[in-house]
């Protein structure tokens, strides 16, 4: 993994919807995990784990600062069940140190303000109870998370590359993103040309002369 440019990786990923992703492969999909706010672009960072152990969220605020710009904080607060871990406060943090996103594998809270704000930060769900200062055993940063969600289990890992848009979270060792990465670029080139060509003749009304110049349509639209 030393020949990876990291940053490229990053940069190729950026242009590469997660749906075409999931037309190669559904390891690392976390599909219980959706955007608060309305995810146009695809966002790509290196990824920052932090794993709460009990209601003591302090290790988030540490997590904060030792973050990178461009990185994405993953938080896993299963343990807290109902009870959210971030919130408007935390994501002014997250936009202040430049990160790209924030995962957690929980809830969320301050919804309307993360909203206003328009950082991504992508969640279980959202709710109304959260937590407040505890005296419990602290969290851990960097350690390994497991992800377990019906059938589909991850490991994730510092240092993993986690893309994500409006269609979900992916959530990659490196060495596994660099191998998808050529036939990822391969799906995207083709789908676009397709979609670009039947937007053209929808925009121009002209649909009956395009699918009269493809074989057999079915087959060039398919998912």
């Amino acid at each position: 993994m030393n020949d990876i440019d990291i940053h490229d990786l990053i940069d190729s990923y950026k242009e590469i919807g997660t749906s075409t992703i999931g037309h190669l492969t559904g390891e690392g999909y976390l599909p219980d995990i959706t955007p608060l706010n309305p995810c146009t672009a695809t966002i790509v960072g290196r990824v920052l784990t932090v794993q709460l152990t009990s209601d003591n969220t302090d290790v988030i605020n540490q997590a904060l600062i030792q973050a990178a710009p461009n990185d994405v904080l993953c938080i896993d607060a299963q343990v807290l069940g109902i009870t959210a871990c971030w919130g408007a406060l935390r994501t002014c943090a997250a936009i202040y140190e430049k990160l790209s996103a924030v995962i957690i594998i929980g809830q969320a809270t301050d919804s309307v303000q993360i909203q206003q704000l328009g950082f991504p930060v992508f969640a279980q769900g959202i709710s109304a109870v959260t937590t407040f200062k505890s005296d419990q055993a602290q969290g851990v940063l960097a350690s390994d998370i497991a992800y377990r969600f019906a059938e589909q289990t991850a490991t994730i890992h510092s240092g993993d590359i986690a893309m994500m848009d409006n269609d979900g979270v992916f959530i990659l060792p490196i060495d596994v993103a660099q191998q998808l990465l050529p036939d990822c670029q391969k799906k995207h080139e083709e789908d676009e040309v397709k979609f670009q060509l039947f937007f053209e003749a929808y925009r121009n009304n002209q649909l009956d002369k395009l699918f009269e110049s493809w074989v057999c349509p079915s087959e060039v639209i398919k998912n």
